[in-house]
C-alpha cells in the first residue's frame, strides 16, 4: 500500500508499506481534504478521517486491537495496537487502558485517567473535561473524534487540520507529517511534543504534570480556566467557593455558603432561611408555613399551620382544650352540656347538692326536715308526722283544712248552667262558707233524697291524712243564700283509696243542717269522696247544695 501526503498544493511521497490491501489498491491517506486507511471490509465515504470503516461500524485503525491499521487486524492477546501497529507497550504519548491505547490528554472516554468518560456535550481538553478545548487544542468532533480535542501542532491523528492522519512511522511537527520532529520540538514516543510546554512530557518525555496542572517553561504549575482564580494551590471560583467567596482567602463562617461571591446561610434539610436564620417552617411557632408568620398563644405549627394542640389529658372543643372528664360544657365528649344543677364527674353529668343538701335520687334533699327522706334518703313519715331535725314527729293542728290544696269533683256535675253560674266542683272547697254567700257560690250535685250514685270527691297530688270532715251546707227546714227548703246535704257514705279500690270510712244520714264525722282511724290517702249523697225528704228534696268541704288530719 502506498502513502501519499498532500502537502500545499504538491503531493510529496513519504513511502508504502504493506497494510494487508487488495492486490494493487494505493489509497490517499490523511490528505488535508480527507482520507482513511483502507483494508478488507474497508470501505469510504461513509467514516471520517482518521476513523474507517469495518462491516458495519466505524473504527480507529491507530487504537483499535482487533483492526489494527487495517480491518480485521488482530493483534496478539498479549499485545496492545499504538499508532496502528500491533506491539507489547502503547507509544506516542499513549496509555494503555484496558487492553487500549489512549490518549489521556484528548480521549473523551479516558480523560486523564483511564475510564473518565466526559460528559455528554463535554470534551477532553489537557486531561480535562470541559465544554470548550483549551490550551491552544481544536475541537475535531466533526471529524468522527466525538468530543476530542486537539493539538493540531503535534497530534499524528489530526495533524494540520482535524482527521489529518500521518501514516505509521511518521510524527506530526509543527502541524506537518514528516520523519523527523522539527521546530524545537521532541520526539516522546512517536509524537513531536514541546517540553516547555506538554503536560505529559514536561521538561522531559513522560514527565506527566498532576491533574489540574499545566506546563509553562517546562515546569508544571497551576493554570486555572473557564472563569476560575488561583487561590494557592488550587483553581475557585469566586463566586460560589466558600473558602474564596469574592476574593481569595475570604471564607465563609460554618453553616454559610458562596452565593454570587457573598457568604449567605444556606439552609438544609427542608428549612428556610427566616431573617438569617434556618427554621423549619412545618413546625416552627414563630415562622408557621411562610416566614414571620407567629402562632398564637396556644397553638402549635403542625405541617406549615398554626393549631391548637392540647395536652395530655385534655381535648380539643372548638377553639379550646378542655377536660371531658369535669368539664359540665363538656362531660364525656364535646358540646355535651350537663343540666343546670349537675356537674360532671368522671366524664358523667351527676347532680350534686349544696351544702346542707344530700342526695336523693334525682334530688337535692334537707334530710333535716323532708318528710320523704327524713334523716335519710327513703325514709317518709307517715300523714300525720313532720319531718323535724332529721326525726319523724307527730305534729297536727286540727284547724289546717287540707281540702284546700286538693281537686274537687263530682258526679253527675249537674247542668251545663254550673260553668256559667261559677257554681262548680271547686266551689266546695275554695274556704268560703256559707257566711259568705252574698259574694261567693256554691256548688250543687244532682241527687235526689234517696242515696243513689252520685258522690262528691277530693284529690291529692301527693298522700294527706284524714282523720275528720265537715260540711257547711244549707239547712233543710229554710231558704238562705236564695236556694230553696230541702237542698240540703243530709248525708252518704265515706270511702278513702287505697291505692287499688275504694274503702269505706264510715256512713252519715239524717243530717239537717250543717254536720262533721271523725273517722274512727285517721287514713293516708290521695282520694276522699262522699258516696250515695242526697236531700233531706223535705221542700225540694232534691240537688243538694255544698258551700264548703273541709278535711283535717286530726
Amino acid at each position: 500500500m502506498s502513502f501519499l501526503r498532500r502537502i500545499g498544493a504538491g503531493v510529496l511521497v513519504l513511502g508504502s508499506m504493506a497494510l494487508g490491501c487488495a492486490t494493487g489498491s494505493s489509497e490517499d491517506v490523511g490528505g488535508i481534504g480527507g482520507g482513511s486507511f483502507g483494508g478488507s471490509g474497508g470501505g469510504t465515504g461513509q467514516c471520517q478521517p482518521p476513523n474507517i470503516q469495518c462491516g458495519s461500524a466505524c473504527i480507529d485503525p491507530m487504537a483499535n486491537p482487533s483492526h489494527c491499521g487495517v480491518c480485521d487486524n488482530l493483534c496478539p492477546s498479549s499485545q496492545v495496537c499504538s499508532q496502528g501497529v500491533c506491539g507489547g507497550f502503547c507509544s506516542g504519548g499513549t496509555t494503555n487502558c484496558d487492553g487500549k491505547c489512549a490518549d489521556l490528554q484528548t480521549d473523551p472516554a479516558n480523560c486523564g485517567t483511564c475510564g473518565n468518560i466526559c460528559a455528554a456535550g463535554e470534551m477532553c481538553t489537557i486531561g480535562q473535561c470541559a465544554s470548550e478545548c483549551l490550551g491552544g487544542t481544536t475541537n475535531c468532533s466533526s471529524w468522527g473524534q466525538s468530543g476530542k480535542c486537539a493539538d493540531l501542532q503535534i497530534d499524528p491523528q489530526n495533524c494540520g487540520t482535524c482527521g489529518n492522519a500521518c501514516a505509521t512511522g511518521e510524527v506530526c511537527s509543527q502541524g506537518q507529517c514528516g520523519v523527523v520532529c522539527s521546530g524545537g520540538s521532541t520526539n516522546c514516543g512517536g509524537k513531536c511534543v514541546d517540553t516547555a510546554l506538554d503536560p505529559q512530557n514536561c521538561g522531559a518525555c513522560a514527565n506527566a504534570c498532576a491533574t489540574g496542572e499545566a506546563c509553562q517553561s517546562g515546569t508544571c504549575g497551576l493554570v486555572c480556566s473557564g472563569g476560575l482564580t488561583k487561590c494557592g494551590s488550587k483553581c475557585a471560583d469566586l463566586t460560589k467557593d466558600p473558602a474564596n467567596c469574592g476574593a481569595c482567602g475570604t471564607a465563609c463562617t460554618t453553616g454559610q455558603g458562596c452565593v454570587s461571591s457573598k457568604c449567605t446561610l444556606i439552609c438544609s434539610g427542608g428549612t428556610t432561611n427566616c431573617n438569617n436564620a434556618c427554621v423549619d417552617m412545618q413546625v416552627d411557632p414563630n415562622n408557621c408555613g411562610s416566614c414571620g408568620n407567629a402562632c398564637g398563644s396556644g397553638l402549635t405549627c403542625l405541617s406549615g399551620t398554626c393549631t391548637l394542640v392540647c395536652p395530655t389529658g385534655q381535648t380539643k372543643c372548638g377553639t379550646t382544650c378542655v377536660d371531658t372528664k369535669n368539664d359540665a360544657n363538656n362531660c364525656g365528649t364535646c358540646s355535651n352540656k350537663c343540666p343546670t344543677g349537675q356537674v360532671c364527674q368522671n366524664s358523667v353529668c351527676t347532680l350534686v347538692c349544696p351544702t346542707g343538701q344530700t342526695k336523693c335520687g334525682n334530688a337535692c334533699v334537707n334530710t333535716s326536715t323532708d318528710a320523704s327522706n327524713c334523716g335519710a334518703c327513703g325514709n317518709a313519715c307517715s300523714a300525720s308526722q313532720t319531718c323535724q331535725g332529721g326525726s319523724c314527729v307527730s305534729s297536727c293542728n286540727p284547724s289546717t283544712n287540707i281540702a284546700l290544696t286538693a281537686t274537687a269533683l263530682s258526679s253527675p256535675a249537674g247542668s251545663s248552667g254550673q260553668v256559667s253560674f261559677n257554681v262548680g266542683p271547686n266551689k266546695m272547697n275554695d274556704g268560703y262558707l256559707e257566711a259568705s254567700c252574698t259574694t261567693e257560690k256554691f256548688h250543687w250535685v244532682d241527687a235526689g233524697s234517696s242515696p243513689g250514685s252520685a258522690y262528691i270527691q277530693l284529690d291529692w297530688p301527693t298522700s294527706v291524712t284524714v282523720k275528720r270532715i265537715s260540711i257547711d251546707t244549707v239547712p233543710a227546714s229554710a231558704s238562705t243564700c236564695g236556694v230553696s227548703s230541702g237542698r240540703n246535704l243530709a248525708g252518704g257514705t265515706i270511702q278513702y283509696w287505697n291505692g287499688a279500690s275504694w274503702v269505706g270510712a264510715g256512713t252519715v244520714s239524717g243530717q239537717t243542717n250543717d254536720w262533721s264525722h271523725t273517722l274512727t282511724t285517721a287514713v293516708s290517702t290521695t282520694k276522699l269522696r262522699i258516696y250515695g249523697v242526697h236531700t233531706s225528704n223535705t221542700g225540694q228534696g232534691s240537688n243538694p247544695v255544698i258551700f264548703e268541704w273541709q278535711v283535717f288530719s286530726c
